[in-house]
């Protein structure tokens, strides 16, 4: 029976979330002895010191060792297989237009370096959408991938029952239609765009928003907009299931993590037309994508999902059943285990 060892440093984000559900996966479907090792934050910025850090023989006892692209490069053992994982590129350029110069200064000269490190000297390359993998191919020119898609533990993620609205896992309010965004306060994932959509729809509708990884929320951009804190996992899906409509007016996504999530707790998604969302929402089946930084558009397709309780819940069907059938944790723990026996073999 293989067993991997996945080594990552604490995270922000979505890639922090990835690695321990890919640990979660692997150990359900066939690897219960997969161990996940965390180490401390800096080594994000400086994974060429991550050996330093680790004990002498680390590797012994496992099977293979697996790394998101920023670190993975750090990692070779020997006699061991190495696997990478590429969830987003921060060379995209599509993000350029959305980052800071000292970011885009950082993603070019250092980490661009990292993640080319980390794919050319793997053994295997899984990118997480078929967009993340055409862009590797981009940028690198590299092909030698596998896609092994995100996954979403739908054991967890559920729609409330019979698919009605929780009245329990959001903030009271006045609202008759509950919109969340959930994610960082950034301008990859649309923030700023949200008090101008907010100004193009009723009264009735108010806005719950994460604080993700930032930090203390300065208060509320919008008078509709309701901050939540950071929910853990349960407080998550609490919050999905308490909500008719997720907004995520993100503007590059290497998977679509929280569209997922959203979709498998039943709610139906307006998002954008983007980078890996289309692979996740289906266009007027499980949601609306409109065109990047198309304020109208969203507002638009909200309000149409807004006042249309029926489509709401034909939209939160079909996305439950597709997340279930393509983003679960078989899909992502079988995938990962069917590659582990090639290289091992």
């Amino acid at each position: 029976m293989v067993r991997p060892l996945y080594i990552s440093p604490v995270g922000r984000g979505g890639v922090d979330f990835g690695i321990q559900n890919i640990t979660r996966a692997v150990r359900r479907y066939g690897a219960p002895r997969a161990e996940l090792l965390r180490l401390p934050e800096i080594y994000n910025f400086l994974p060429i010191l991550i050996p330093r850090g680790l004990p002498r023989g680390w590797w012994r006892g496992f099977d293979l060792i697996q790394g998101r692209s920023r670190v993975a490069f750090a990692l070779r053992a020997p006699g061991r297989p190495l696997v990478t994982t590429v969830h987003h590129l921060t060379t995209d350029p599509d993000l350029q237009p959305y980052s800071t110069p000292a970011q885009r200064l950082f993603y070019r000269l250092i980490e661009a370096r990292y993640d080319w490190w980390s794919i050319s000297s793997a053994d295997a390359v899984v990118c997480v959408s078929r967009y993340t993998q055409q862009q590797v191919a981009r940028a690198y020119g590299y092909t030698n991938t596998t896609v092994i898609y995100d996954g979403i533990d739908t054991d967890v993620f559920v729609p409330p029952p019979d698919m009605q609205r929780r009245n329990d896992g959001l903030p009271d309010c006045d609202g008759r239609i509950r919109l969340l965004f959930v994610g960082n306060r950034t301008r990859r994932k649309g923030f700023d765009l949200l008090p101008r959509i907010m100004n193009l729809l009723p009264e009735a509708y108010v806005l719950y928003y994460t604080s993700g990884f930032q930090d203390v929320d300065e208060g509320p951009p919008h008078p509709r907009m309701v901050p939540i804190g950071a929910p853990d996992r349960d407080g998550l899906v609490a919050a999905y299931q308490s909500c008719d409509i997720l907004l995520a007016p993100s503007r590059l996504e290497g998977f679509g993590i929280v569209q997922a999530e959203a979709l498998a707790c039943g709610r139906p998604v307006v998002t954008t037309r983007i980078s890996a969302l289309p692979e996740v929402v289906d266009h007027e089946r499980s949601g609306f994508l409109c065109p990047r930084d198309d304020v109208a558009a969203y507002a638009e397709a909200v309000q149409r999902l807004g006042e249309d309780e029926a489509l709401r819940r034909r939209f939160g069907e079909y996305g439950r059943e597709k997340v279930a059938r393509s983003f679960g944790f078989e899909q992502l723990g079988r995938g990962f285990l069917d590659l582990y026996e090639r290289l091992v073999r």
